[in-house]
């Protein structure tokens, strides 16, 4: 991930946690816009940061919840020439940990995206966003499935293992001088 992303994040979770009490409602567009405009231009990074700003001005809204789905979306993307596991991860785990239980559209897409993060090699999210490590436990699903990254290094392991068997067989085979 790089520096400015990770900045933009971290910001991101302050002013969402920080200002999930202030009243009235801001205007969104222009960021919704450029996060367009940059996804169009195949700019996944500032998509996403833009994406942030837009979840970090409406907190506790449908439109914060769609921006983080966005943003995870972008970040999981397999043309993202930058793609972020661990932040689609995080922004899955976030959406989940905020999203109302009724909400039947988004949260299957989040548990997905969140799923298949895992399977990509993320870390399992401990405490997503502003919520309780309790509660973030209790609506992220687990997968018992390896990940790539593992299943990867199994079969590494044993085309090393076998290799060797071949050296092996080749040296029995050879005829004695």
């Amino acid at each position: 991930m790089s520096w400015r992303l990770l900045a933009v994040v971290a910001c991101t979770a302050v002013l969402g946690c920080a200002s999930m009490h202030r009243p009235g409602r801001v205007a969104v567009a222009p960021a919704r816009d450029r996060a367009q405009r940059a996804l169009d231009a195949g700019n996944h990074t500032a998509a996403i940061a833009e994406l942030l700003l837009v979840a970090g001005r409406c907190p506790a809204t449908a439109a914060e919840r769609h921006a983080l789905l966005t943003a995870a979306a972008v970040a999981l993307d397999p043309t993202n020439g930058s793609r972020q596991v661990e932040l689609g991860a995080s922004l899955s785990a976030r959406y989940l940990a905020i999203a109302p239980s009724d909400d039947s559209n988004g949260r299957p897409v989040a548990r997905a995206f969140y799923l298949i993060a895992l399977e990509l090699g993320a870390e399992p999210v401990t405490a997503p966003g502003c919520v309780s490590t309790d509660s973030a436990a209790a609506v992220l699903p687990r997968s018992d499935a390896p990940s790539m990254p593992d299943r990867i290094r199994v079969l590494e392991r044993e085309l090393a293992r076998l290799r060797e068997e071949l050296v092996r067989i080749r040296k029995t085979l050879e005829p004695s001088p």
